[in-house]
């Protein structure tokens, strides 16, 4: 049938006509996109946020009350917020972060606690007291994990019925009619949920730290209390009736720290301290004390005495106090980016300081540095200074770590690496055919084999190239430069190396007074090592202070209580490492001298 043009523009388009019609087009379909994009997005985020905030709140507002030895105790859970296993008391806490990867938390507290009544309940052995609280607690753990459970499940399934209530009250408001087999959605969901809660359990499962009590972290006075081991010890072993609160609630914590060094960890024969950052900051008598509590047989300080790298900056009254303590603990020292050749000069007149290594002024505003050893007590100790000295022209004076990195890693190259040459000629032997004679290492091969118990370094950057150049030679490695300790997880992740990264134990010192930045807290760390050489525990404090620490020494506080809530002490056991069966160790062996790195 024919049609003539007027009939033909009469008919509909499936599309807009115009160019500006389909603009309009185009866009309402992205807006109308979008809008069920973001409704999809909302949707999601409903049916994930309500059901975890339903079991946060469920196990924050109804915890678990108990009695224990006379004791009443709350049991809390959390989602989130503090994982792992806590304990809660008004002298501090007493954390396990590392139980498993869930981040799911279980935090222990007395409630409504007559303290006085908990010293009686002690009765003098709180030995026996604690076995009798971990018995008591065994046989009620099934009943509490039963009602943190169904707290958490429960606060799931409430949390979808919110999500599903929202979803559908958004759909009346819109005017949509009801979906078809809505019930049937609202089980698959339900469903798809307690797949979600099983697999989250099963992860939980999977990465369950069977060792997690050997990482943990004081805080308050319960962490005051262990910069004196001596009280510590009169608490835990205390047969007496007339111990006080703190006695009674600190030996507990003892008793049950002395369940976990157990017949698995050795017994300990040396006590080193590691210190690092000093600036000038007047702490030395802080350190001193402390390490006479701790019975430190040995200090490893980790450099940046100095501020400006001036032998004037290390005052009289600053180096009696430095000669305080090394007259009854020896020190190995290695120069940081703030301590110049003057400085390692006058480090090394100090009766009791070993200087590793060597720092020395070259052409071109540059330094050179070599690294040095020493046998202290059965341990080979090494040691590298920095080769920037702070307010020196170009890299070597530089902050920026695009140039600080690389000449940190080709410091560590050149000092410890083996020459190019013998490198060469070592690949060179591997090539050669079996039946040729073996000839002796070149020196670097030699320094390259010599295993090393603990690498003192500046720089944690130059720490991790010392691992890389000489792998599987090093067991630990001691550095600082950052004012602040590496979190516990990163001090043996992986192998069994040890990656201490130390702060500043002078609270930053003048460092920071010139930079105008925030005071960090006084840091340092006693680490034990037993008769086999094994690293086994260390214990690292931080101490917040706002006393200013330069000039004028800080007092000494002489009692747990004296500190507050300024203290947190952080204990990891160490993983074994590879020792040889006949290693001895022990302070009877003594330091021998300082020796140059092999072929350096």
């Amino acid at each position: 049938m024919a049609h003539n043009r007027h009939d033909v523009q009469q008919l509909p388009l499936p599309f807009p006509a115009t160019r500006r019609q389909r603009a309009e087009h185009a866009a309402r379909r992205a807006g109308d996109l979008a809008a069920a994009a973001l409704g999809a997005i909302v949707r999601w985020l409903l049916r994930i946020a309500l059901p975890l905030g339903g079991a946060a709140a469920l196990l924050q507002a109804f915890p678990y009350h108990a009695t224990v030895q006379g004791v009443p105790f709350e049991v809390r859970g959390s989602l989130f917020t503090r994982p792992g296993l806590s304990a809660d008391t008004t002298l501090g806490s007493w954390e396990f972060p590392a139980v498993s990867g869930v981040p799911f938390g279980v935090h222990i507290s007395p409630e409504d606690v007559d303290v006085l009544a908990l010293t009686r309940l002690a009765g003098g052995n709180v030995p026996r007291f604690v076995q009798r609280l971990q018995a008591d607690v065994t046989e009620q753990a099934p009943t509490i994990i039963g009602w943190l459970l169904a707290e958490l499940v429960l606060g799931v399934a409430l949390g979808l019925a919110a999500a599903a209530a929202v979803d559908m009250s958004l759909r009346y408001l819109r005017g949509q009619p009801r979906r078809t087999h809505e019930l049937r959605r609202r089980v698959r969901q339900a469903g798809a949920a307690v797949v979600v809660v099983l697999a989250v359990a099963a992860y939980g499962a999977l990465s369950y730290d069977p060792n997690w009590v050997r990482e943990s972290r004081l805080t308050g006075t319960l962490a005051a209390a262990q910069l004196f081991p001596s009280e510590l010890s009169q608490y835990y072993s205390q047969q007496s009736k007339a111990l006080d609160v703190l006695g009674s609630v600190v030996g507990i914590q003892a008793a049950l720290q002395a369940q976990i060094e157990d017949e698995q960890t050795p017994q300990t024969a040396l006590q080193i301290m590691t210190i690092s950052d000093m600036h000038l900051a007047a702490n030395y008598p802080l350190v001193g004390q402390y390490a006479a509590n701790y019975g430190v047989d040995l200090i490893v300080n980790a450099g940046d005495e100095s501020e400006f790298g001036t032998a004037a900056e290390l005052t009289p009254s600053y180096l009696d106090a430095v000669r305080a303590l090394t007259a009854t603990t020896p020190m190995l020292w290695i120069a940081g980016n703030h301590d110049s050749p003057a400085t390692v000069q006058v480090m090394a007149g100090i009766p009791g300081v070993t200087v590793l290594g060597t720092k020395t002024t070259v052409g071109g505003g540059g330094y050179a540095v070599t690294a040095g050893l020493v046998d202290a007590f059965g341990l080979t100790v090494a040691g590298l200074s920095d080769p920037r000295v702070y307010g020196a022209s170009g890299r070597y004076g530089a902050d920026d770590p695009s140039v600080v990195d690389p000449l940190q890693q080709e410091t560590v190259r050149a000092a410890v690496g083996p020459p190019a040459e013998d490198a060469a000629a070592s690949s060179s032997a591997a090539a050669a055919p079996s039946s040729a004679p073996a000839s002796a290492p070149p020196d670097g091969a030699v320094a390259a084999a010599t295993p090393i118990d603990l690498f003192a370094i500046h720089e944690p950057v130059a720490a991790k190239e010392l691992r890389e150049v000489l792998p599987g030679r090093i067991r630990q490695t001691v550095s600082g430069h950052v004012h602040a300790q590496n979190d516990s997880a990163d001090v043996q992740a992986g192998d069994a190396t040890i990656d201490l990264v130390e702060g500043s134990t002078g609270a930053g010192g003048l460092d920071n007074i010139v930079r105008g930045t925030e005071r960090p807290p006084i840091e340092f760390s006693i680490e034990s090592v037993a008769g086999n050489c094994q690293f086994t525990r260390v214990v690292r404090f931080s101490i917040a202070s706002a006393a200013p620490t330069f000039g004028t020494a800080p007092e000494a506080a002489t009692t747990p209580q004296a500190f507050g809530d300024d203290v947190t002490a952080s204990t990891l056991y160490f993983r074994p490492q590879d020792v040889a069966a006949d290693r001895v160790c022990g302070p009877e062996l003594g330091i021998g001298p300082a020796e140059p790195w092999p072929g350096s």
